[in-house]
């Protein structure tokens, strides 16, 4: 049976005291995306943590692909007594689409951590965090948007390497709109009016009202957003190769519909990088198909065991599985900066030259692993190694 609204908020509540007292170690702060169910978490905690004087940080990534409506609403919130930051990406979407990202999947969407998580990265790096294991994250997910079958009220968020504390999964949205009106007092999003969640501008989600509301309000965006798609999928003849049913070649099925999500990565996008070749001399070269995408900084970790000439790169004393991650990421660098997470302490995004750097290296090499390179996990036509013939 299911308990009064009054009780399960009361009960939440608690919770969240109790986790943020517990957390007073760790830098904590309240991911805010302008939705409903951040801003009643946003709310309730507030609550909670009023009798110890304390304003909870939130934190918002404008990334310029989000509805100016947000920004407006930011505003309206502040005077509520919220205490919101705004944070902003390494890179913008179409930034990262020029330096050669795929587009959007619901295969491991790439959005979230570029768009929203590297702003949080650099703040908590600012905070002079060895790792983001030392920040918990406030997240307002309710049960009716992902459910407990797929989170837990306390976790780790995998893409960001951040403890995360889920207190609204027991809360449906009627209740969570009920909260925020009722109990705080609070207005909604305008966005809502045109919109059942406020998404970002040309999101893949499937709401109709969200679609032809962005195509409406900002043409511009949505005809360079799909034109990208166009230009990888159709232009580049890659789908009419691998899908020669007409049903899957339409572009309006791929395009305005947006069935372009379900695309999974197929060997045609696959480029040669780099030829590998292992000496009997006990060494393991790689000859770099184009000089350009030879950048020095990302063999620091293993200075010492390596050499080159020209487009040639020598290792010895190193694992190949290792070599291999290395001469990968290198080749597929785009220079996002999402790699900070694995080594807080000598990798700073320059927000000048946009691109990584990568200074102090202990050569400790835990971060020769292709787990955080968005490169080698998302550049659509991945350059990948071959054995040499």
């Amino acid at each position: 049976m299911n308990r009064p609204l009054r009780e399960k908020i009361a009960c939440v509540i608690q919770r969240m005291r109790r986790m943020w007292n517990a957390s007073r170690s760790k830098v904590r702060f309240v991911a805010f995306s302008t939705g409903k169910d951040s801003l009643a978490m946003m709310a309730m905690l507030y609550e909670a943590v009023e009798s110890e004087n304390e304003e909870p940080v939130c934190l918002y990534s404008h990334h310029n692909l989000e509805f100016p409506e947000n920004l407006h609403y930011l505003e309206t919130i502040r005077k509520h007594g919220f205490q919101i930051e705004t944070v902003r990406p390494f890179l913008g979407y179409f930034d990262l689409m020029r330096r050669g990202i795929g587009f959007l999947t619901l295969y491991d969407p790439w959005c979230v951590p570029m768009l929203v998580g590297t702003g949080f990265l650099e703040w908590l790096q600012n905070r002079n965090l060895s790792s983001p294991r030392d920040a918990v994250m406030f997240r307002g997910m309710t049960g009716s948007e992902y459910g407990k079958k797929y989170h837990a009220e306390f976790e780790t968020y995998r893409r960001l390497d951040l403890p995360c504390f889920n207190p609204m999964l027991g809360f449906t949205r009627d209740e969570i709109v009920q909260i925020v009106r009722e109990r705080y007092g609070l207005p909604l999003n305008p966005l809502y009016a045109h919109m059942d969640r406020s998404y970002c501008i040309c999101c893949y989600t499937g709401d109709r009202r969200r679609q032809q509301y962005s195509h409406r309000r900002f043409p511009g965006v949505c005809r360079r957003y799909y034109d990208q798609i166009d230009a990888m999928l159709f232009k580049s003849g890659l789908l009419r190769k691998h899908h020669p049913n007409s049903e899957y070649a339409n572009r309006e099925e791929k395009i305005d519909r947006h069935g372009f999500v379900f695309w999974r990565r197929v060997r045609s996008q696959d480029q040669v990088g780099a030829l590998k070749e292992r000496s009997s001399k006990g060494f393991t070269r790689y000859w770099i198909r184009d000089e350009r995408w030879i950048n020095e900084k990302h063999l620091l970790p293993v200075d010492g065991h390596w050499a080159r000439v020209g487009s040639e790169i020598r290792f010895w004393g190193i694992q190949e599985s290792k070599t291999d991650a290395l001469v990968k990421r290198m080749i597929n660098c785009m220079d996002c900066g999402y790699c900070i997470l694995q080594c807080f302490r000598h990798r700073r995004f320059n927000r000048k030259t946009k691109r990584l750097n990568i200074e102090g290296c202990a050569g400790c090499g835990k971060c020769i692993s292709l787990k955080h390179c968005m490169g080698w996990k998302h550049r659509f036509w991945r350059r990948t190694l071959y054995d040499k013939p």
